[in-house]
């Protein structure tokens, strides 16, 4: 049997020595997109089960062109680390075509996505006058357990046990070891993992990669100077992800709406 790094993953997921171990049936893999430095920040993820997620990563790699080992969006648009030869107007059509067929191989190997944004304007300004922070982690933390939330959701409508589903971070994030820990307290099956061996973290990369870019105002940044036709094209066939990533699974939380979470949630005022 060929190897696979997301079965093998299922096979080695339980994080706790005191409960009887078992081998995921869903998984569910997340990824960021921006940190402190950004306007916006997004966490974005998908669940299937592995012997989906088996298939998506074949599917995936076969469409990859061999100059790169993984896809990071903002490589791709900015044509480096890889991409140098997809460069110009003059290759416009081909690299809309392979997002839209990326797109497609995401839409038919996931269950579910789920998105989350903030301003992180809006989230230092709240945190100024609310324990927010303290409460609720960092933002990566809150938009990370709010996607769990979600797929807490989803997981009790489809009668699926929460517990029993592998979420898999991408290793690497500021603040990712308070998040394991209070995905862990929640009775999420949360873990970290390299993004290297596994390909169902670039789709993460991909949806958290348009939710923040569609937020900001993306078209004051240098990477689009150099192609900003091309870039419009690109950002028009991801609408696909909709489809998946869709109503309530797609949250964008303005300053407002981080003071409601806090008036709820009774956290002090500073």
């Amino acid at each position: 049997m060929t190897y696979s790094p997301v079965r093998h993953l299922a096979r080695a997921v339980f994080f706790s020595g005191h409960r009887k171990a078992y081998i995921a049936v869903f998984t569910a893999y997340f990824d960021a997109s921006g940190d402190k430095a950004h306007r916006v920040m997004t966490v974005a993820g998908f669940v299937s089960r592995v012997q989906k997620w088996t298939r998506f990563e074949a599917a995936w790699r076969a469409n990859l062109p061999s100059t790169v080992s993984m896809f990071h969006m903002t490589d791709f648009v900015s044509s480096k680390n890889g991409w140098e030869g997809w460069r110009g107007s003059e290759h416009s059509v081909r690299r809309v075509k392979l997002i839209e067929t990326l797109v497609s191989c995401v839409k038919a190997n996931t269950n579910q996505g789920f998105a989350g944004s903030l301003r992180m304007e809006h989230y230092r300004q709240v945190n100024r006058e609310y324990q927010l922070e303290e409460k609720l982690g960092s933002a990566y933390v809150f938009l990370a357990m709010g996607r769990l939330a979600r797929l807490r959701v989803w997981a009790d409508k489809k009668k699926v046990d929460y517990r029993k589903i592998l979420c898999v971070f991408e290793e690497g994030d500021q603040g990712q070891g308070d998040l394991i820990r209070r995905a862990r307290l929640e009775g999420a099956n949360a873990v970290p993992q390299s993004k290297a061996e596994i390909r169902a973290f670039d789709a993460c990369d991909l949806a958290a990669w348009k939710a923040r870019t569609m937020i900001d105002d993306a078209w004051e940044r240098e990477l689009y100077l150099t192609d900003p036709e091309a870039a419009e094209r690109i950002l028009g066939s991801l609408s696909q992800l909709e489809k998946i990533v869709r109503g309530q699974e797609v949250g964008m939380y303005s300053a407002e709406a981080l003071r409601k979470i806090c008036e709820h949630l009774k956290i002090p005022k500073r």
